[in-house]
């Protein structure tokens, strides 16, 4: 059975990656478990051709990747060996919506996983972000927020042409996830907004995002709103995040 699968693996590998040398970091980096939900989702018809990686953390690798129809998205793959289990599950914990799961470490990436497609699925409602397309064991497929091979800028990476336009956007933005859809992002920030060719300014990374009704969504509320807002006080605009932090829990 374990050489049926990397010959079958082989063979798929072979046409789903753009290059040997990307194949070759893929199978660097990734174990059985993640190349059979990558082989999965190419068998669904979500993937057909994976790019290099565009983004690299302790966490996680993101790819670029093709569709069969030929549209560019985003996967991104959730390590197996996380050091930071641990600390996903404190996340998952207190949230509503994630009340009974295993605590093994494949488990909880799996569930991780699965909490971020599903804060995307919200949070596109209210906030321009990345359509989420498709979950697999701890591989997320969704939308590319850029042109051709490259992921549009982010916030920190510009020059801010009117900071309190973009603070006023800011906060208009959590303060629509905050009371229409019940999210806090959990760990925004001048890294994670992205500054499209478009008025709106994109949000990525909601993987940390919890319900309100979680233990820390207060405290990662007020993180959201303060990080932003240094950000923007550092380009000139005048802030008050204080005041707008108390005047969305006082409701």
């Amino acid at each position: 059975m374990e050489r049926e699968f990397e010959r079958r693996w082989q063979e798929k590998s072979r046409r789903m990656f753009d290059n040997s040398e990307a194949k070759k970091a893929f199978d660097n980096v990734f174990d059985h478990y993640t190349k059979k939900a990558l082989m999965k989702l190419s068998d669904r018809g979500v993937l057909s051709q994976l790019y290099g990686t565009i983004e690299s953390g302790k966490e996680s690798k993101v790819f670029l990747a093709d569709t069969p129809d030929g549209e560019r998205v985003l996967v991104k793959i959730y390590m197996t060996r996380a050091g930071g289990f641990r600390e996903m599950e404190q996340y998952l914990r207190g949230d509503p919506r994630f009340e009974s799961f295993k605590s093994d470490r494949r488990s909880i990436i799996e569930e991780w996983c699965k909490k971020e497609y599903r804060n995307l699925q919200k949070a596109q409602d209210v906030v321009k972000c990345p359509k989420p397309i498709a979950t697999e064991k701890n591989i997320l497929v969704m939308e590319f927020i850029g042109q051709d091979f490259s992921p549009f800028p982010k916030l920190k990476e510009v020059e801010i042409e009117n900071p309190e336009l973009g603070w006023k956007k800011t906060k208009k933005a959590i303060k629509k996830l905050w009371e229409e859809q019940k999210l806090v992002h959990g760990d925004l920030s001048e890294y994670n907004i992205l500054v499209t060719d478009e008025p709106a300014l994109a949000w990525i990374d909601f993987s940390q995002g919890v319900h309100r009704t979680h233990p820390r969504a207060k405290e990662l509320l007020e993180r959201d709103i303060q990080n932003t807002a240094k950000f923007f006080r550092s380009q000139g605009a005048e802030t008050d995040e204080q005041n707008f932090y108390n005047s969305l829990i006082s409701d």
